[in-house]
């Protein structure tokens, strides 16, 4: 263990932080609401194509090469809701708000740090590079990530049903929610777990009534699409296949087999669902194709480090993992897309899991020993 982290220092980084990620959002907030490059709101404008051929009666994926599962698009219809290009100021603040609520939940999660550090790890949120570059070409990874925060803080407020709800609501992305959801079920929050389930079931129903493609049909329909560009994301397991000589076709099954270490980990980190969300988005960022616009969702090992390092008990293994993670997270985006800066953060994301893993285990354990040393002492006086 190690002294607390003086408090001016704490008010300085939170303040270059919080600096970092407005800088970051002006920037790309101009991008998305009046940029006119060809990367400009992209995303968003695939999107809104794609709601709005689902609200025409239409499969979108007879079209275009759509990104979305038959049980996102009427959440979708509220994404996208105004007129192109009215969408884009629209979603503009959408994505804000989204971000907000993230920074807000990264303020109260620790429960025994000081308003600075509260405000540092509000600044660790906003100060990701790659939302810079999620917001300028309009991509929902932000919004993803909110939503699975709520759905923590849902969980602990005790929230079942919302938890769950949010959760499906986030697997409008399933590249990045999908082993959230399956962290419902290792758990063991089957009713929330359930609920996600059942708004997805209906959500699907819908989309067959109104397009007449069925839901199976949809999700082959996707797969056949990722194939196409899943070799165009950030250095992962992927590239890695892809240098193996495995195929294009063949790679879009390698989440099966990554599934079954982070499956194991959850297990063993049960029943925390905050734990098992850490291990969720390292697995999530690693098992398939995604860009740096998604390292938010990184967020779930980043700011529990940061609790570790900012509260009444800090510990050198956390601040060095939250410094060299936070490093790796807070840089421009074309820093970002370099391959040594990509290969850095392969090998620190699961560093910094198992050290949070590790430190979480240890204080469980010292909660126990020091609740049974306590009731032995009550029985003996």
């Amino acid at each position: 263990m190690t002294a607390a982290v003086p408090r001016q220092l704490v008010l300085a980084c939170a303040l270059a932080l919080c600096g970092l990620g407005a800088a970051y959002q002006v920037k790309g907030n101009v991008e998305l609401v009046a940029g006119q490059s060809p990367s400009s709101a992209i995303d968003l404008k695939n999107r809104d194509l794609e709601q709005s051929l689902f609200t025409s009666g239409k499969d979108p994926y007879d079209f275009m090469i759509g990104s979305q599962p038959p049980w996102a698009y009427e959440f979708g219809v509220l994404l996208t809701w105004p007129e192109w290009p009215a969408v884009r100021p629209y979603f503009a603040f959408v994505n804000l708000v989204a971000l907000a609520f993230l920074m807000w939940w990264a303020y109260h999660l620790p429960r025994d740090a000081t308003s600075e550090g509260r405000l540092l790890l509000m600044g660790a949120v906003g100060a990701f590079g790659g939302s810079c570059t999620a917001t300028e070409v309009g991509q929902v990874s932000i919004i993803v990530t909110a939503l699975l925060a709520g759905a923590l803080w849902s969980d602990r407020s005790g929230r079942t049903y919302l938890c769950g709800i949010l959760v499906a609501l986030a697997m409008l992305k399933p590249t990045i929610a999908a082993p959230f959801a399956l962290a419902l079920l290792v758990t063991a929050r089957y009713r929330a777990a359930a609920a996600a389930a059942a708004y997805g079931a209906l959500a699907s129903a819908i989309t067959w009534i109104v397009t007449g493609a069925s839901p199976l049909q949809m999700l082959q329909q996707m797969a056949a699409g990722a194939a196409t560009y899943i070799n165009d994301g950030t250095l992962g397991l992927v590239d890695i296949a892809t240098l193996l000589g495995v195929p294009a076709s063949a790679i879009v099954a390698l989440p099966l087999l990554v599934a079954v270490p982070g499956l194991a980990l959850m297990v063993a980190v049960r029943p925390s669902l905050p734990l098992a969300f850490a291990v969720a988005s390292v697995f999530a960022r690693l098992w398939t194709y995604h860009k740096s616009y998604d390292d938010l969702m990184l967020v779930f090992v980043l700011i529990p480090l940061g609790a570790y390092v900012l509260g009444g008990a800090p510990s050198r293994a956390a601040l060095a993992a939250f410094l060299t993670m936070g490093a790796l997270s807070w840089i421009p985006g074309r820093m970002l897309g370099l391959v040594e800066v990509q290969m850095a953060q392969l090998a620190v994301w699961p560093i910094a899991l198992a050290v949070l893993v590790t430190l979480s285990r240890h204080r469980d354990r010292a909660i126990v020993v020091t609740s049974s040393s306590a009731q032995l002492e009550r029985l003996h006086a």
